[in-house]
């Protein structure tokens, strides 16, 4: 019963976010958006779609480079469904979460085993992590003097004083992180439900451990690629609206809307609503409006939908029908 309950408030929540997200750019101006819309060229929904399919497609054939490389072998088109699956997932869930659940469980049913699908999803965050930490900085400071203009002159100092901070309490997690370990052992062994299961966790954790060595240590090659897939995927997701404001006669910085929309996207997704639920596109209505007229940017925001949102949730469902009427592989899932 109360997993029913659980079941139908999830979907509930998932609606009600995705509803929310689609609604909220006409929101701002609706008859602006309407009318936006039948001026813009066919090529550019053209274009826009091409941008969604070719950065799953590039997701996927990062996944399929970590399978392989971990001795995973799965064809390359279920791979692209699973992808495409999982992001569906991931737009519709709170936080995301259901993602990482519907990535490693379509493996497991692959055939992978619990730690290497385990390794597989969070080879493919620490990729994304990677791009992010490196993409978002360079960003900023090709972004210098547009985000001069949004930020009040007296924040500035705050805002500095909070990053410095960030990176003080970063430096010092990091300097300490073997007492950290310790501590957070120490309370394992105090909780009977984490000592009954110590063993089966440790074998666990020293499986993950030694197919990320794998996979780290690998070929050089393997590795640049992985990074060039991972650039790819996330510049095409978020240069999508980079191409709708030039489209629309707005020569923004690329650096300057790659750097909006990452902290404006993740800041919506910790809201636990499901695709942002219009807290991204208030966030970015208001980071652009200086530049942009709000009856302009609720047209660039229903086509940046288009592409990161209305797009994606198609290619999943044509994925879900694909893989649920090819049912299950040959091959047993693993118990490890």
């Amino acid at each position: 019963m109360i997993r029913s309950h659980t079941r139908k408030a999830a979907v509930l929540v998932a609606l009600a976010g995705i509803g929310l997200a689609v609604g909220a750019p006409f929101a701002l101006n609706s008859h602006a958006a309407f009318a936006g819309l039948g001026g813009v060229p066919l090529y550019v929904f053209v274009a826009l779609a091409a941008s969604a399919a070719l950065s799953g497609l590039a997701k996927a054939g990062k996944l399929h480079l970590i399978q392989t490389a971990l001795g995973l072998r799965v064809s390359f088109l279920r791979t692209v469904g699973i992808t495409l699956l999982a992001d569906f997932a991931f737009l519709v869930s709170p936080l995301g979460a259901a993602g990482y659940g519907v990535n490693i469980g379509l493996l497991q049913r692959a055939g992978a085993s619990w730690s290497l699908a385990t390794t597989v999803v969070s080879a493919d965050q620490a990729l994304d992590l990677a791009f992010f930490t490196t993409a978002v900085p360079v960003s900023l400071l090709f972004a210098f003097g547009p985000l001069m203009q949004l930020m009040p002159h007296a924040s500035a100092p705050l805002v500095l004083a909070v990053l410095a901070g960030g990176a003080c309490l970063a430096g010092v997690c990091w300097l300490y992180r073997q007492r950290v370990a310790a501590t957070l052992d120490a309370t394992g062994r105090r909780v009977r439900w984490l000592h009954e299961r110590r063993a089966r966790v440790s074998r666990f954790c020293h499986s993950v451990g030694r197919q990320w060595r794998e996979l780290v240590g690998g070929s050089k090659w393997r590795l640049a690629a992985l990074l060039v897939l991972t650039t790819q995927q996330w510049l095409l997701r978020y240069g999508a609206l980079w191409f709708i404001l030039r489209e629309l006669g707005y020569r923004l910085p690329l650096g300057f809307v790659l750097a909006v929309q990452a902290v404006a996207l993740h800041a919506a997704l910790w809201t636990g609503v499901p695709a942002g639920g219009g807290t991204g596109d208030i966030a970015l209505a208001a980071a652009f409006a200086n530049w942009v007229p709000r009856a302009s940017i609720a047209t660039a925001l229903v086509l940046w939908r288009f592409a990161t949102l209305y797009c994606p949730l198609m290619l999943g469902a044509v994925s879900f029908a694909a893989l649920a009427t090819r049912g299950r592989s040959a091959l047993p899932a693993a118990t490890e």
